[in-house]
């Protein structure tokens, strides 16, 4: 559920630590349902460890081929160009090594990121519908995008850059205190803590930086996938240089806490290459000296640089990766935070699926809010017997959409209880819920693929004959037959490719090849015009017969066929019963049936005298 009071994009009042983050990627990474990717893991890190030993281990070749070569006459080369070829032998193995964890790695990342991408998916999915409201799609296609290319490259970063690396320092530091006087790892130690040291605070508060800037961006492609989406409203309103002003002001924003974050990042940087540096030049000057006190050989001074030069280039390319992960790992604390976001519909622990019926549907003394400032229905009770029909009516803001809602479990009632067949809706499964309700919506969104594909959506695996069953029953395989790619036509993002009324039959042709026992009508034609009303209502009778069907409806002319009536006022049911019934009642529905028939009559337009005559 989504939590009251928090800012747009909502992750920004929210912190998840670095080790937070390792501890709940880590499950995906090393998971007991696949042994095989374990397998990998544990021979990449071995392979890796193999490749550092063999790192820390060529300076000392190269030091005592140096010492060997010093000495004169031709016998005494067999040695120094044996331990020469063994050194390009083991510098050859060490590079061939790094290319073949790519073989290792590959397999790895693109498994963890699957698994991740998935359960990210299918939480997404599974979250209410308080949430999909409060969010934006562009904002959640931002998090999911870069939430999974944080994690494959913090997974590449961490597994085989740093990982390594400190190996290495290990082992070339226990090397340098065996072979040199302790003050060359005291100075070496300390060097590398410091640096660490620097590095992780200036990486921490670059991160506080980086935080801000990608959420900033996060909310600006939400901005502009929502213009994107409402294209045609910009159109209608001329305002395409408005919005892109309002999208230039995101992305100034958006610049300013990004050049701040690079400019934080130069700084730090800064600090720790000076570190390094002067760790680097106090031990070569002490080695120098030695060398000049003839204490160490020159092999050994060579061996001192080539370990300098092999902590302090990887130190300074540490330095960029920490700072690439801290920035990643921002973006994976995004994604990590949606999977913080509990549903607020939770199956109870006992439900159990629907069982098969009628399909009754009964509502006892039903409240709901949104807001429990807000009030929206009070003390609501109807039943709708199977195979019969009720329809919900009212002015708007009376609160019959949310009766739509709570039938199909969107939400739960503050108080009383929604039966289905007898059934409370919180004791059964959401998923058996859901396959027992067919919906209608004003406005049917569609996927921007196929007439097929949208069709065969309401039951995933159907046959084409199917298919083209139910769009017959909706009408529209005629239409759909005429076009030119018939049903493989693509539809165009949300179905904007075509009109009102075909949309609506492609809808009802998915609810008929559901086939479900009960129907849900929330305002299904209040945006059509009059004739294609009619058509469209003379499709939902049919697609109505001998199911229970729940009518949400703003206009009078579409619900007079119905077996009840109820008037919804300020969310309390004030009038019920049939068509001809509450028109004798003389009430709000009497009133409002008579304000609506006026409207039409004068909105029909008069036929021209010679039709008349």
């Amino acid at each position: 559920m989504s939590r009251r009071g928090e800012t747009d994009g909502g992750s920004t009042e929210r912190r998840v630590g670095d080790l937070q983050i390792l501890r709940l990627v880590w499950p995906f990474v090393w998971s007991r349902e696949d042994p095989g990717l374990r397998i990998r893991l544990v021979a990449a890190f071995v392979l890796l460890g193999a490749m550092a030993g063999v790192n820390a281990l060529v300076p000392i070749l190269f030091a005592y081929a140096v010492d060997e070569l010093t000495v004169t006459g031709v016998e005494a080369l067999t040695v120094p160009v044996a331990v020469i070829l063994l050194y390009g032998f083991l510098h050859w193995g060490s590079k061939v090594a790094s290319e073949v964890r790519w073989l290792l790695y590959g397999p790895i990342q693109q498994r963890v990121q699957r698994r991740i991408g998935l359960a990210a998916f299918r939480h997404v999915n599974s979250l209410s519908l308080r949430f999909h409201i409060d969010r934006s799609t562009g904002q959640l296609s931002r998090i999911l995008d870069n939430g999974l290319r944080g994690v494959r490259e913090v997974l590449f970063d961490v597994v085989f850059l740093i990982l390594p690396f400190v190996i290495e320092i290990v082992l070339i530091t226990s090397i340098v205190i065996v072979r040199f006087e302790g003050w060359y790892a005291v100075v070496m130690s300390l060097t590398v803590t410091t640096y660490a040291v620097a590095l992780f605070v200036g990486a921490n508060l670059l991160r506080q930086r980086q935080r801000q800037a990608i959420s900033e961006a996060t909310r600006t492609h939400g901005k502009a996938i929502d213009t994107l989406l409402n294209y045609e409203t910009v159109r209608y309103f001329g305002n395409e240089e408005h919005s892109a002003r309002r999208y230039d002001e995101s992305l100034a924003n958006v610049e300013r806490l990004v050049v701040r974050a690079f400019n934080w990042r130069a700084l730090t940087g800064a600090v720790q290459v000076s570190i390094v540096a002067a760790g680097l030049a106090v031990m070569v000057l002490m080695a120098g000296f030695e060398v000049a006190a003839g204490t160490i050989t020159v092999g050994g001074f060579v061996l001192v640089n080539a370990y300098l030069l092999q902590i302090v280039r990887p130190l300074e390319r540490m330095g960029n990766i920490y700072r690439r992960i801290k920035t990643e790992l921002a973006n994976v604390e995004q994604l990590l935070l949606l999977f913080e976001e509990k549903p607020e519909i939770t199956d109870s622990p006992h439900a159990q699926p629907l069982p098969q019926g009628a399909g009754r549907v009964t509502f006892e003394d039903v409240s709901f809010d949104y807001d429990t400032r807000h009030p929206i229905l009070h003390h609501v009770s109807f039943s709708v017997a199977a195979g019969h029909s009720v329809a919900v009516v009212g002015p708007t803001g009376a609160g019959k959409s949310t009766i739509a809602r709570l039938v199909f479990r969107s939400y739960d009632p503050s108080v009383g209880a929604i039966r289905i067949d007898g059934h409370d809706l919180r004791d059964v499964t959401q998923d058996s819920v859901h396959a027992a309700i067919g919906v209608i919506p004003q406005e049917p969104v569609l996927f921007n693929e196929s007439i097929a594909f949208n069709i065969g959506f309401g039951r995933p695996g159907a046959l084409q004959a199917d298919i083209e069953r139910a769009a017959r029953v909706a009408e529209i395989h005629d239409f759909i037959d005429g076009l030119p790619n018939g049903y493989d036509t693509l539809v165009g993002e949300r179905g904007l490719k075509l009109s009102g009324g075909e949309k609506q039959r492609i809808a009802i042709a998915r609810v008929v090849l559901k086939d479900p026992p009960i129907l849900l009508f929330d305002e299904a034609t209040s945006s059509l015009d009059l004739r294609t009303e009619a058509n469209i209502q003379a499709n939902l009778r049919k697609l109505a017969r001998e199911r229970t069907t729940i009518v949400i409806a703003h206009r009078l002319s579409t619900v007079v066929d119905s077996d009840e009536i109820l008037f919804l006022l300020n969310g309390r049911i004030v009038e019920r019963g049939d068509h001809a019934t509450l028109l004798a009642s003389d009430g709000h529905y009497a009133a409002l049936w008579r304000r609506q028939h006026k409207k039409e009559a004068v909105s029909t337009p008069t036929p021209p005298l010679k039709q008349q005559a």
